[in-house]
């Protein structure tokens, strides 16, 4: 009986020690839970004060911004009305009428010999870099970088709030800069070819010296070599767009890849139209006393090594030679490149937050006739800062950089285009590199032996030959046919020139400010239309119809809004 009794005991206390343990394990198990749950919260509550913090961050920068612009417009302004002009070197900067030298402006009618001026080299910086030496411009320069600053923070912080995860704004450069080592290899197969022309061109210029002078067999060696050249030239932009076409290089590559094509072509024709008269004046063909349009006619044939230096210049204009500095100053060189860079991304930022989101819906549905209107006005601000980004970033960081590793020193790229009243002033200035090609070797050319002293004539010339290549890159870059560009050139451009001619200063620029803006937003906002739209709608095929027929307008395109009212501001219903 003892026995059995102390056995229940012994069971009876074992089963309660077991009991204890279980709640010990439970409660430390909901402790954990519990210190996990207050660690969660934690947690959202710190993510919920940073997302305060970095907002506050973003509003308090953009108004620091704002009110650091008006003060340094207001001291601008200021300063440039006590700015004395006779002790700096910049007096020409601010005249209303400045002396252009060396440049190929002149008055009309002015001849030289019955002959139109010829472009002049001279060392020279280029307008803004003068500019940066007066602070207060310097400091605008420094404001469009604390914005950049501001639209990287922008994204960031916006697509943290929104999906968590944070998005650099690199998509369009990663997608619009794909395959690039592949345009590199298209690019030096291309200059191989150029590189070619030279010992071409001296064969022919030491073979044709075995005929007769005057004779005909020489001047059907001429044609013939005339129309090889031409020849030459078609082939070069034949295989060019196949060799694109065939590796499929996306957008940015493409453009790039068919600049540099234009370039080589331009290169080309420069050098064989300024090389080809000393052969020809060498032989006797001209008369000895007549006066030579080019300063390097009667100069033997230049070496090669000149001719390369001419393919790298930033010049469009073949001279044997240029004006140069006396040292690359890397420091320069740097600079710049950190500028083009910066724009890239400045430019990828404006692409990625303000043109993408309006038309990358295009082909999914039907647009209604407001949502489009809206886009449309929507993309002229994006469309004016890109507009002012590719220009600083093309034709001052990066012909100015080139410029200083070849120790190029006429740097005159543009003019003050910005000044400007009249259309025909902005198509100087606005690009001093292109339009010294087409004056030198299209409208040059054309006065004064095509059409004869029919200016207009020359002048429809080299609004058709500049609108056709700018087309034939947007073209083929984004692989549909949609001639916005070459309306714009061809036929805007020409009424501009003439509707702008007599206005004043004060109205004519300001038009010419509306008219780039609302032009710039239209080229935007309709090819950005197309290309998604040939994206998103299914079907396309690889016609060329469907390359030259635009698919946004059908394929859910936009749909009229019948039922817009205004209501008279007064109304109070």
């Amino acid at each position: 009986m003892n026995e059995t009794g102390s056995g229940n005991e012994s069971s009876s206390s074992a089963g309660g020690s077991d009991t204890p343990s279980e709640q010990v394990v439970q409660n430390a198990i909901e402790n954990r839970a519990q210190r996990e749950y207050r660690e969660e919260i934690v947690k959202d509550m710190a993510i919920e004060k940073m997302k305060e913090n970095m907002d506050k961050i973003v509003t308090k920068l953009t108004k620091d911004i704002e009110q650091k612009m008006d003060i340094a417009v207001d001291d601008l302004f200021t300063e440039v009305k006590q700015f004395n002009l006779k002790n700096y070197e910049l007096k020409q900067l601010f005249n209303e009428k400045p002396r252009v030298e060396g440049s190929t402006r002149c008055k009309k009618g002015t001849r030289t010999d019955g002959k139109l001026p010829e472009k002049e080299f001279m060392a020279r910086n280029s307008l803004l870099t003068d500019l940066f030496e007066v602070k207060h411009i310097k400091t605008i320069y420094h404001i469009f970088i604390v914005i950049l600053i501001i639209l990287f923070l922008n994204t960031v912080v916006h697509d943290f709030v929104d999906t968590g995860s944070i998005n650099l704004g690199f998509r369009p450069i990663v997608a619009g800069f794909g395959k690039f080592h592949i345009a590199l290899m298209l690019w030096s197969c291309m200059q191989v070819s150029t590189f070619l022309l030279y010992p071409c061109f001296r064969l022919w210029a030491s073979s044709r010296r075995g005929f007769r002078q005057g004779s005909g067999l020489r001047r059907v060696y001429d044609i013939g070599a005339l129309v090889m050249f031409v020849a030459y030239q078609c082939t070069f932009v034949v295989l060019a767009i196949k060799g694109l076409l065939w590796f499929d290089l996306p957008p940015a590559s493409s453009t790039a890849y068919l600049m540099e094509m234009t370039r080589f072509l331009m290169k080309a024709h420069a050098f064989i139209r300024s090389t080809a008269p000393r052969v020809l004046v060498a032989d006797g063909k001209k008369k000895p006393d007549s006066k030579p349009t080019n300063p390097d006619a009667h100069r033997p044939l230049p070496a090669f090594s000149k001719y390369v230096y001419f393919l790298f210049a930033p010049t469009l204009v073949y001279r044997d030679e240029y004006p140069r500095t006396k040292q690359i100053r890397w420091r320069i060189v740097a600079r710049h490149a950190l500028e083009v860079v910066g724009v890239i991304f400045y430019i990828s930022f404006i692409l990625e937050r303000f043109l993408a989101p309006l038309f990358e819906k295009f082909g999914h549905a039907k647009i209604s006739s407001g949502s489009f209107v809206l886009s449309l006005f929507g993309s002229i601000m994006p469309g004016s800062l890109s507009f002012l980004c590719a220009f600083y970033s093309l034709l001052h960081a990066w012909m100015n950089g080139m410029a200083e590793l070849l120790r190029f020193a006429d740097r005159m790229f543009y003019r003050d285009w910005w000044n400007e009243s009249t259309f025909a002033g902005y198509i100087r200035s606005w690009n001093v590199v292109v339009h010294d090609w087409l004056y030198t070797y299209v409208y040059k050319d054309c006065v004064e032996n095509v059409f004869r002293n029919c200016r207009p004539l020359a002048t429809v010339a080299v609004f058709t030959v500049s609108s056709v290549f700018h087309e034939l890159i947007l073209a083929f870059s984004f692989r549909f046919f949609y001639p916005v560009m070459f309306v714009q050139f061809e036929f805007m451009g020409l009424l501009m020139m003439f509707l702008t001619r007599g206005m004043g200063k004060d109205i004519g620029n300001v038009l010419l400010w509306l008219m780039l803006s609302i032009g710039n937003g239209l080229h935007l906002s309709l090819y950005n239309m197309e290309y998604y739209a040939r994206r998103n709608c299914p079907g396309i095929g690889d016609s060329v119809v469907d390359y030259l027929v635009p698919v946004s307008w059908s394929c859910n395109g936009i749909s009229h809004n019948p039922n817009w009212t205004i209501t008279a501001p007064w109304s109070m219903d």
